[in-house]
Formats: structure tokens, C-alpha cells, sequence
């Protein structure tokens, strides 16, 4: 047989305040029934004012929570009835005096969450399971998403870059910059120099040959059979292209060694024009925006974008499922270099409190506000007996202390006062 569960600390409280009534009124009962006189006349009058008393707190702790008997006497059961105002008062308090915005940053401040982050972050341990949850939250973005959301961004991220993107101007600005020091003739240098070596290759030219051949066999079809009798067409293919070679050869020399060269002097025109009318001719400029939107609808760019996407797509998936994945040992170590970089760049460290402080200073405000309505709306949203049965739970056994002390000092000031009557009388009987 299973023993009967302990009283809670609200039940026995109330037990013993009940007991101290029940056990004045018997007292009060006893003292009547013996006349009221000799000693029964102070029992009596403790037990008169005790029940006085204990009636009174009794009264006054049932009419915080409830109506006394049901009645409904008026200014009881004052905490349902000022549900509303007490969630305002209360959240209103907690806002004022708990989530000032000083306070809190300054209490943020006292973290120094920087470095705070780095003694965390030199854990391995915490290092992978920061990796694992943006792992676990990629792999249910995949797993429940499509892909063609993200296509669908991805072109219009594009689309709406390339319409906002005054494409001329900047490109002239850019040829400015490379025309600033000079580094356009680095670039056509460095051209030079790689169709030079092109140029230089066998294959190049046994293409160069046989390309010539064939121009001239279309071209000029008499002249080339004529030929074809005299020597064989092959070598004379391959005999102008050496000669072609070596003339271009000869040429790029002349203008890789001689900075003062017609061609280059003509080329750092050409770029400064250009530059100049990137930037300030209008058709230029239409063309161009016309180029771009063009791009926006060709079937050859949207087809890339979305091959990207999917391999993307494709990608994402296989790594994540694999044991060994590389974005995880990515995240890993970029985490690791993370802590590293806290722990050796005081300045770094100082950047990072500065900003945290400043966002908890702008952010404070938002959310005082929400915790402020969060907490009312979860009082009001409580059922009435609900909120009566936990209010009572949490401060009802020292309420009922109220009734206790009620019952005793009531009694205590009944014998004070018959006390006082007997001697304003005249005497003790």
C-alpha cells in the first residue's frame, strides 16, 4: 500500500492557521459555557479577539486571490481582477530596473566577450560543434528546399547587379587607373611576350601553313593551280608562313625593345580615348547598357548561371554527406585561425568589444520592448486559475502566516484589553 503524500508547505500552513481558529473558537465555546468568570474571562477574551483576528487575515488573504465564500464582496479577488495592470507593473519593472541600456552593456562589457570567444573557440571540441550545427542547418536547407529558389536568386541577384552597374563609366575609370603608371604597357608587354611564344610553337604554324594553303587555293583557284605545276603547294605554304613567323616575330620585337615605338605610342592613344569615351560618349554608354541587358536575357548566360547552380547544388550535397567533408574542415580551421587572431591582434579584440557594445546599445532598446510585451502578453494569456493556483503556490504559505499571527496577536490584545478594562475598574477580581 502506497504511503499518502506529503502535505505541500501551502497546505500544511493552512492546516495549522485553521487549527489556531477552530482551536480560539473552542476556547471561546469553553469560556462561555463557564460563566465568562474568574479565569475563563481571560480565556475568554483571548479567544474572542483571536477569532476576531484570525477571521480578519483569513478574509484578507483569500481576497488576494479569490472571492471569500464565493461572494462577490467588493475589492476581493484583486490579483485576477488586476491581472492586466499587474503584467504592465511588472514588465514595466523589470524593463526599468533590469534592462536599462547601460546597464546592460556595461554588464556586457565585464564579459569581455572577445576574448571570451577565443578561450572558447581554442576548444576542438567546440570548434566542431559550431561546424556541425551550420552543417546540420545547410543539409535541412537542402534536403527540404529546391534548387530553384536559389536559381531563381541567383539570377535575379545577377540581373539587378548588372541593371544597377554603370558599367561605362567604371570601365573607363579602370582603364584610367591602368593607364595611370604605365601598367597598360606591362599588359602589352606581357601580350607580346605570349604570342610571341605562341607563335613560336610547331603546331602553330604547321596550322598557319595549312591555313594559307587553303586561302589561297580559294581565293586565287588559277593562280594556285599554275603553281601546283611548278612547285609543290605544301612548301610554298609552309615557306610564307616561316616568313610570315618571322616578320610578326621581328615586329613584336621592335616594339617590346622600344618604348618610343609608333605601334605602342598608338596603343597608349587608343586606351586613352577609349577611356575618355567610356566615360563621357553617350552612344558608347548605350551600347553598353544595351549589352548589358542583352546579357540579362540570353539564353547562353541563364544556362551557365543554372549549370553553376546545380554543380553548386550537387556539390554541397555529396560533401556533406561525406565523413571526411571539406567544408566542416574549412569551418574548423577558419574557426581555429579565428581564435588565433583574438588572441595575437589586441586591436582586433578591441574592434570586435567596440562593435558588440555598440550593437547591445542600439539593440537594447528593441529588445526591452519586446520583453516587455512578451511578458505581458504571457500574463494575460494565462487562464485565471492557472495564474491563482501559481501565485498561491509560490507566496500562499507565507500568506498564511498572516493568519497565524492574526489569531495569536489578536488574542494577545484581547487579554491586553480585558486587562486594561479590569484595572480601570478598580482592581483584579
Amino acid at each position: 500500500m502506497n504511503a499518502a503524500p506529503s502535505p505541500t508547505p501551502l497546505r500544511r500552513s493552512r492546516r495549522i492557521a485553521l487549527a489556531l481558529l477552530l482551536a480560539a473558537t473552542l476556547l471561546f465555546l469553553f469560556s462561555a459555557w463557564r460563566g465568562m468568570q474568574g479565569p475563563f474571562a481571560w480565556t475568554g477574551a483571548f479567544a474572542e479577539a483571536a477569532m476576531v483576528g484570525g477571521l480578519a487575515d483569513w478574509f484578507a488573504v483569500v481576497a488576494l486571490f479569490r472571492h471569500p465564500l464565493g461572494l462577490p464582496i467588493p475589492h476581493t479577488a484583486i490579483l485576477p481582477r488586476q491581472r492586466e495592470r499587474l503584467s504592465r507593473r511588472l514588465a514595466t519593472f523589470i524593463r526599468s530596473q533590469f534592462l536599462q541600456t547601460e546597464a546592460l552593456v556595461q554588464m556586457l562589457a565585464r564579459q569581455n566577450p572577445a576574448a571570451r570567444l577565443a578561450r572558447w573557440l581554442h576548444s576542438p571540441r567546440h570548434r566542431h560543434l559550431v561546424a556541425q550545427q551550420l552543417l546540420s542547418l545547410l543539409q535541412r536547407s537542402l534536403d527540404t528546399g529546391s534548387v530553384e529558389p536559389f536559381r531563381s536568386a541567383l539570377r535575379g541577384s545577377i540581373g539587378r547587379q548588372l541593371q544597377t552597374l554603370d558599367l561605362g563609366p567604371w570601365l573607363g575609370k579602370l582603364m584610367q587607373m591602368l593607364t595611370a603608371r604605365g601598367r597598360h604597357q606591362e599588359l602589352l608587354d606581357e601580350g607580346i611576350h605570349q604570342l610571341q611564344d605562341w607563335l613560336s610553337r610547331a603546331s602553330v604554324q604547321e596550322q598557319l601553313a595549312e591555313q594559307i594553303e587553303t586561302l589561297l587555293e580559294r581565293a586565287y583557284p588559277t593562280l594556285f593551280s599554275w603553281l601546283g605545276s611548278v612547285v609543290d603547294p605544301s612548301s610554298l605554304s609552309h615557306n610564307l608562313s616561316r616568313n610570315l613567323v618571322r616578320a610578326l616575330h621581328e615586329l613584336l620585337t621592335e616594339i617590346s625593345v622600344d618604348p618610343e615605338h609608333p605601334r605602342r605610342l598608338a596603343f597608349d592613344a587608343w586606351v586613352g580615348r577609349t577611356a575618355m569615351r567610356l566615360q563621357q560618349d553617350p552612344d558608347w554608354q548605350a551600347d553598353i547598357q544595351r549589352w548589358q541587358e542583352r546579357i540579362l536575357s540570353d539564353p547562353a548566360v541563364l544556362s551557365y548561371v543554372d549549370a553553376i547552380v546545380a554543380d553548386l547544388w550537387h556539390w554541397l550535397g555529396d560533401d556533406l554527406a561525406s565523413p571526411n567533408s571539406r567544408l566542416r574542415r574549412a569551418i574548423v580551421g577558419f574557426l581555429g585561425q579565428v581564435a588565433h587572431w583574438l588572441d595575437t591582434q589586441s586591436s582586433l579584440c578591441a574592434a570586435l568589444d567596440a562593435y558588440l557594445l555598440d550593437s547591445a546599445r542600439s539593440l537594447a532598446p528593441a529588445v526591452q520592448e519586446n520583453l516587455q510585451q512578451h511578458i505581458i502578453a504571457t500574463i494575460d494569456a494565462w487562464p485565471t486559475a492557472d495564474m491563482v493556483r501559481l501565485l498561491e503556490d509560490g507566496i500562499g504559505s507565507d500568506l498564511q502566516y498572516i493568519r497565524i499571527n492574526g489569531t495569536l496577536v489578536g488574542g494577545c490584545v484581547g487579554v491586553l484589553i480585558h486587562a486594561t478594562a479590569v484595572l480601570v475598574m478598580g482592581g483584579i477580581p
